[in-house]
Protein backbone atom coordinates (compact mmCIF):
# COMPACT_ATOMS: atom_id res chain seq x y z
CA UNK A 1 0.00 0.00 0.00
CA UNK A 2 1.56 3.56 -1.07
CA UNK A 3 1.66 6.37 1.06
CA UNK A 4 -0.56 8.33 -0.71
CA UNK A 5 -3.19 5.20 -0.30
CA UNK A 6 -2.49 5.74 3.72
CA UNK A 7 -2.92 9.17 3.74
CA UNK A 8 -6.46 8.79 2.63
CA UNK A 9 -7.74 6.42 4.99
CA UNK A 10 -9.95 8.45 7.57
CA UNK A 11 -8.76 8.75 10.81
CA UNK A 12 -11.10 9.93 14.00
CA UNK A 13 -9.94 13.63 14.28
CA UNK A 14 -10.76 13.71 10.49
CA UNK A 15 -14.54 12.14 11.18
CA UNK A 16 -17.55 15.03 11.30
CA UNK A 17 -18.22 16.41 14.61
CA UNK A 18 -21.81 14.73 15.06
CA UNK A 19 -20.27 11.33 13.52
CA UNK A 20 -17.77 11.22 16.28
CA UNK A 21 -20.42 11.75 18.66
CA UNK A 22 -22.70 9.32 17.32
CA UNK A 23 -20.07 6.69 17.55
CA UNK A 24 -19.04 7.94 21.68
CA UNK A 25 -22.71 7.60 22.64
CA UNK A 26 -22.82 4.18 20.83
CA UNK A 27 -19.57 3.18 22.60
CA UNK A 28 -21.08 4.22 26.35
CA UNK A 29 -24.48 2.80 25.47
CA UNK A 30 -22.52 -0.57 24.49
CA UNK A 31 -20.48 -0.03 27.85
CA UNK A 32 -23.59 0.27 29.90
CA UNK A 33 -25.09 -2.81 28.38
CA UNK A 34 -22.42 -4.71 29.50
CA UNK A 35 -22.30 -3.82 32.74
CA UNK A 36 -25.90 -4.74 33.13
CA UNK A 37 -25.78 -7.78 31.44
CA UNK A 38 -22.58 -8.64 34.11
CA UNK A 39 -24.91 -7.42 37.05
CA UNK A 40 -27.97 -9.65 35.82
CA UNK A 41 -25.83 -13.12 35.19
CA UNK A 42 -24.38 -12.56 38.97
CA UNK A 43 -28.02 -11.54 40.24
CA UNK A 44 -29.68 -14.59 38.69
CA UNK A 45 -27.01 -17.38 38.85
CA UNK A 46 -24.34 -16.65 41.18
CA UNK A 47 -25.90 -14.74 44.39
CA UNK A 48 -29.72 -14.58 46.36
CA UNK A 49 -32.37 -11.71 45.50
CA UNK A 50 -32.02 -10.60 48.71
CA UNK A 51 -27.75 -10.77 48.64
CA UNK A 52 -27.90 -9.08 45.53
CA UNK A 53 -31.15 -8.09 43.59
CA UNK A 54 -30.99 -7.64 39.56
CA UNK A 55 -31.37 -4.49 37.68
CA UNK A 56 -35.27 -4.58 37.00
CA UNK A 57 -35.79 -4.94 41.06
CA UNK A 58 -33.82 -1.58 41.73
CA UNK A 59 -35.38 -0.18 38.88
CA UNK A 60 -38.66 -0.71 39.68
CA UNK A 61 -37.67 0.82 43.57
CA UNK A 62 -35.81 3.71 41.97
CA UNK A 63 -39.30 4.60 39.95
CA UNK A 64 -41.22 3.79 43.45
CA UNK A 65 -38.94 6.62 45.36
CA UNK A 66 -39.23 8.54 42.25
CA UNK A 67 -42.90 8.74 41.93
CA UNK A 68 -43.73 9.36 45.17
CA UNK A 69 -41.82 12.84 45.49
CA UNK A 70 -39.38 11.47 48.14
CA UNK A 71 -36.12 11.53 45.55
CA UNK A 72 -36.04 15.62 45.35
CA UNK A 73 -36.53 16.37 48.95
CA UNK A 74 -33.47 14.15 49.91
CA UNK A 75 -30.88 15.54 47.20
CA UNK A 76 -32.36 18.97 48.10
CA UNK A 77 -31.24 18.43 51.41
CA UNK A 78 -27.78 16.83 50.46
CA UNK A 79 -27.53 19.59 47.59
CA UNK A 80 -27.28 22.76 49.41
CA UNK A 81 -25.05 21.59 52.17
CA UNK A 82 -22.71 20.92 49.13
CA UNK A 83 -23.07 24.21 47.21
CA UNK A 84 -23.05 25.86 51.06
CA UNK A 85 -19.27 24.10 51.29
CA UNK A 86 -18.85 25.39 48.11
CA UNK A 87 -18.98 29.09 48.41
CA UNK A 88 -17.11 28.94 51.18
CA UNK A 89 -14.24 26.70 49.81
CA UNK A 90 -14.26 29.65 47.00
CA UNK A 91 -14.72 32.35 49.15
CA UNK A 92 -11.10 31.30 50.83
CA UNK A 93 -9.29 29.11 48.53
CA UNK A 94 -9.20 31.59 45.60
CA UNK A 95 -7.12 34.51 47.75
CA UNK A 96 -4.99 31.74 49.08
CA UNK A 97 -4.31 30.29 45.77
CA UNK A 98 -3.86 34.35 44.20
CA UNK A 99 -0.96 34.96 47.38
CA UNK A 100 0.17 31.53 47.20
CA UNK A 101 1.11 32.40 43.35
CA UNK A 102 1.77 35.76 43.58
CA UNK A 103 4.28 36.00 46.58
CA UNK A 104 6.98 33.61 47.60
CA UNK A 105 7.21 34.02 51.49
CA UNK A 106 2.89 33.33 51.14
CA UNK A 107 3.20 29.95 48.98
CA UNK A 108 6.12 29.13 51.97
CA UNK A 109 3.82 29.62 54.41
CA UNK A 110 0.62 28.40 52.67
CA UNK A 111 1.93 25.16 50.79
CA UNK A 112 2.23 22.71 53.66
CA UNK A 113 -1.21 23.44 55.36
CA UNK A 114 -3.24 23.55 52.27
CA UNK A 115 -1.19 20.10 51.17
CA UNK A 116 -1.86 18.74 54.80
CA UNK A 117 -5.20 19.83 54.31
CA UNK A 118 -5.40 17.91 51.02
CA UNK A 119 -4.15 14.71 51.88
CA UNK A 120 -6.40 13.94 55.17
CA UNK A 121 -8.44 10.41 54.74
CA UNK A 122 -12.44 11.35 53.91
CA UNK A 123 -13.35 9.33 57.09
CA UNK A 124 -11.25 11.29 59.04
CA UNK A 125 -13.55 14.77 58.13
CA UNK A 126 -16.58 12.56 58.63
CA UNK A 127 -15.79 11.39 62.18
CA UNK A 128 -14.47 15.07 62.71
CA UNK A 129 -17.78 16.58 61.86
CA UNK A 130 -19.51 14.65 63.67
CA UNK A 131 -17.53 15.35 66.65
CA UNK A 132 -17.06 18.94 66.15
CA UNK A 133 -20.58 19.81 65.09
CA UNK A 134 -22.68 16.81 65.99
CA UNK A 135 -26.41 15.83 64.08
CA UNK A 136 -26.28 19.65 61.99
CA UNK A 137 -26.11 20.96 59.08
CA UNK A 138 -22.81 22.84 59.77
CA UNK A 139 -20.85 19.68 59.73
CA UNK A 140 -21.53 18.36 55.76
CA UNK A 141 -21.11 21.74 55.24
CA UNK A 142 -17.51 22.39 56.50
CA UNK A 143 -16.23 19.25 55.42
CA UNK A 144 -17.07 19.50 51.85
CA UNK A 145 -15.24 23.15 52.82
CA UNK A 146 -11.94 21.40 53.92
CA UNK A 147 -11.82 18.80 50.96
CA UNK A 148 -12.35 21.68 48.21
CA UNK A 149 -10.14 24.46 49.56
CA UNK A 150 -7.38 23.15 48.53
CA UNK A 151 -8.01 22.04 45.56
CA UNK A 152 -9.02 25.84 44.51
CA UNK A 153 -6.14 27.08 46.40
CA UNK A 154 -3.07 24.83 44.34
CA UNK A 155 -5.29 25.29 41.08
CA UNK A 156 -5.54 28.88 41.50
CA UNK A 157 -1.95 29.28 42.55
CA UNK A 158 -0.55 27.21 39.27
CA UNK A 159 -2.97 29.14 37.28
CA UNK A 160 -1.23 32.68 38.49
CA UNK A 161 2.52 30.94 38.45
CA UNK A 162 1.55 30.12 34.59
CA UNK A 163 0.49 33.90 33.29
CA UNK A 164 2.84 34.75 30.88
CA UNK A 165 5.46 37.30 31.89
CA UNK A 166 6.48 38.41 28.63
CA UNK A 167 2.60 39.92 28.66
CA UNK A 168 2.69 41.10 31.43
CA UNK A 169 5.84 43.06 31.20
CA UNK A 170 4.49 44.20 27.56
CA UNK A 171 1.44 45.13 29.58
CA UNK A 172 3.86 47.82 31.64
CA UNK A 173 5.52 48.86 29.55
CA UNK A 174 2.03 50.25 27.40
CA UNK A 175 1.15 51.53 30.92
CA UNK A 176 -2.09 49.29 30.99
CA UNK A 177 -5.05 49.40 34.11
CA UNK A 178 -4.30 47.04 36.14
CA UNK A 179 -7.83 46.16 35.58
CA UNK A 180 -7.70 45.81 32.05
CA UNK A 181 -4.63 43.17 32.60
CA UNK A 182 -6.21 41.25 35.37
CA UNK A 183 -8.96 41.12 33.27
CA UNK A 184 -7.81 40.03 29.97
CA UNK A 185 -4.35 38.46 31.07
CA UNK A 186 -4.58 37.18 34.46
CA UNK A 187 -8.09 35.55 35.13
CA UNK A 188 -7.52 33.78 31.50
CA UNK A 189 -4.88 32.06 32.62
CA UNK A 190 -6.41 31.37 35.83
CA UNK A 191 -9.91 30.20 35.25
CA UNK A 192 -8.96 26.79 33.16
CA UNK A 193 -6.76 25.84 36.94
CA UNK A 194 -9.84 26.90 38.72
CA UNK A 195 -12.43 24.89 36.52
CA UNK A 196 -9.99 21.95 36.47
CA UNK A 197 -9.46 21.76 40.16
CA UNK A 198 -13.48 22.26 40.85
CA UNK A 199 -14.72 19.60 38.22
CA UNK A 200 -12.50 17.10 39.54
CA UNK A 201 -13.18 17.94 43.50
CA UNK A 202 -16.67 17.99 42.59
CA UNK A 203 -17.61 14.20 42.86
CA UNK A 204 -15.49 13.54 45.68
CA UNK A 205 -17.09 16.44 47.67
CA UNK A 206 -21.16 15.17 46.85
CA UNK A 207 -19.26 11.43 47.89
CA UNK A 208 -17.77 13.30 51.30
CA UNK A 209 -20.79 14.89 51.90
CA UNK A 210 -22.88 11.53 51.79
CA UNK A 211 -20.23 10.13 53.92
CA UNK A 212 -20.85 13.10 56.39
CA UNK A 213 -24.78 12.03 56.38
CA UNK A 214 -24.60 8.39 57.16
CA UNK A 215 -22.67 9.26 60.40
CA UNK A 216 -24.62 12.08 61.51
CA UNK A 217 -27.86 12.99 59.53
CA UNK A 218 -31.33 13.03 59.78
CA UNK A 219 -32.28 13.75 56.15
CA UNK A 220 -30.72 13.49 52.53
CA UNK A 221 -29.02 10.37 50.21
CA UNK A 222 -26.13 9.84 52.82
CA UNK A 223 -29.06 9.24 55.50
CA UNK A 224 -31.18 7.08 53.36
CA UNK A 225 -27.94 4.63 52.58
CA UNK A 226 -27.06 4.38 56.76
CA UNK A 227 -31.20 3.59 56.71
CA UNK A 228 -30.90 0.98 54.10
CA UNK A 229 -27.73 -0.52 55.43
CA UNK A 230 -29.53 -0.83 58.86
CA UNK A 231 -32.47 -2.54 57.78
CA UNK A 232 -30.66 -4.54 55.12
CA UNK A 233 -32.36 -3.53 52.23
CA UNK A 234 -30.17 -4.18 49.29
CA UNK A 235 -32.47 -2.92 46.85
CA UNK A 236 -32.95 0.10 48.24
CA UNK A 237 -29.17 0.61 49.08
CA UNK A 238 -28.69 0.03 45.20
CA UNK A 239 -31.18 2.33 44.47
CA UNK A 240 -29.65 5.10 46.08
CA UNK A 241 -26.30 4.18 44.89
CA UNK A 242 -28.00 4.63 41.35
CA UNK A 243 -29.55 8.03 41.84
CA UNK A 244 -26.27 9.26 43.39
CA UNK A 245 -24.00 8.13 40.41
CA UNK A 246 -27.21 9.55 38.30
CA UNK A 247 -26.62 12.60 39.78
CA UNK A 248 -22.91 13.31 39.32
CA UNK A 249 -23.43 12.36 35.51
CA UNK A 250 -26.01 14.21 34.84
CA UNK A 251 -24.14 17.48 36.38
CA UNK A 252 -21.03 16.28 34.70
CA UNK A 253 -22.96 16.31 31.28
CA UNK A 254 -25.80 18.54 30.97
CA UNK A 255 -23.95 21.52 33.10
CA UNK A 256 -20.26 21.05 33.18
CA UNK A 257 -19.28 20.25 29.81
CA UNK A 258 -21.36 23.05 28.91
CA UNK A 259 -20.11 25.56 31.19
CA UNK A 260 -16.50 25.01 30.01
CA UNK A 261 -17.45 24.87 26.44
CA UNK A 262 -18.98 28.37 26.80
CA UNK A 263 -16.41 29.60 29.19
CA UNK A 264 -12.97 28.11 27.02
CA UNK A 265 -15.08 29.05 23.29
CA UNK A 266 -12.64 31.91 22.77
CA UNK A 267 -9.51 28.51 22.64
CA UNK A 268 -11.91 26.85 19.61
CA UNK A 269 -9.82 26.46 17.03
CA UNK A 270 -11.16 28.67 13.75
CA UNK A 271 -13.11 27.02 10.87
CA UNK A 272 -11.51 26.01 8.03
CA UNK A 273 -8.22 25.56 10.04
CA UNK A 274 -8.46 21.61 10.11
CA UNK A 275 -7.87 20.77 13.88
Amino acid sequence: MSTTELSLEPTPGSLPAERRRGVATGYAILGALALLSVWSAFATFVFEPYVLPPPWAVAARMWEFTTSGFVLAQFWASLWKTLLGWVLALVLGIPIGIAMGRFRYAKAFFHDLVYLAANVPLIVYAVLSLILFGISSAGPAAVVMLLVLPAVAMNVAAGVESVDRGLLAMSRSFQRPSQQVARNVIIPSVIPFLFAGGRVSFATSWKLEALTETFGGTIGVGFQLQKAFHTFSVVSLLAWMMFFVLFVILVERVILVRLEKRLFAWRSPAPGSGR
